[in-house]
């Protein structure tokens, strides 16, 4: 009986468990090569991409790591992390998480991360060089607890609960912002827009 009982109460704990704990993990990585040929002496390549974080999605910084490969006189990577949040830059290095223990970034969107890789080469021979600058980052996605049905991110799927407490009313509503829902019907939609979300909820 207490097996059961506690199998039940770990079971609870599984199905309620805060939307911000049910994590899920990306990884973003990218590359730069810069190359020059006989007789030049310097050169550089840089090469970035993005994730766009929206409104009230929680991301976490687990991982950034760079490494750079080449020949020639000298040749270095010089990658970062920016994060962009109400129109400042946060730029962040290996170097700079490498401390940074439990203080990793931890972002609210709407936000944008930015990951760049950058390789910068030099011949004082004046001999052909290149190097390859990587840089890979991991991050934490989640959604935030919401109580607020108009900041309600949106789920696979609704259930309908087995109980006596009347028909329920199934609504399709899609938004463009995650913030304002309007009612949706099934159908075709067009691409107009940057994104397009739907969320389906029960009510009485």
């Amino acid at each position: 009986m207490k097996d059961k009982a506690l199998f039940i109460a770990v079971w609870l704990c599984f199905i309620f468990l805060p939307n911000y704990l049910r994590a899920d993990t990306a990884t973003l990585a990218i590359s730069a090569t810069a190359s020059i040929p006989a007789g030049a002496y310097n050169g550089s390549a840089s090469n970035s991409t993005q994730i766009v974080i929206q409104t009230n999605v929680a991301v976490k910084i687990l991982h950034l790591y760079e490494s750079s490969v080449g020949n020639g006189s000298s040749w270095s990577g010089h990658g970062n992390l920016t994060i962009q949040v109400n129109g400042f830059d946060f730029v962040y290095t290996e170097a700079s998480l490498n401390g940074a223990g439990n203080n990793m970034p931890f972002i609210i969107g709407p936000a944008t991360l930015i990951l760049t890789a950058q390789a910068i080469v030099s011949s004082a021979t004046g001999l052909a060089a290149t190097c390859q600058d990587n840089i890979i980052c991991t991050i934490s996605t989640n959604r935030s607890v919401q109580c607020n049905t108009s900041y309600f991110i949106p789920n696979t799927g609704v259930v309908i609960p087995a109980d006596a407490g009347g028909p329920v009313n199934i609504i399709l509503e899609s938004s463009v912002d995650l913030i304002n829902w309007i009612p949706a019907d099934p159908g075709t939609y067009g691409t107009t827009t940057t994104n397009r979300f739907f969320r389906v909820r029960a009510t009485r």
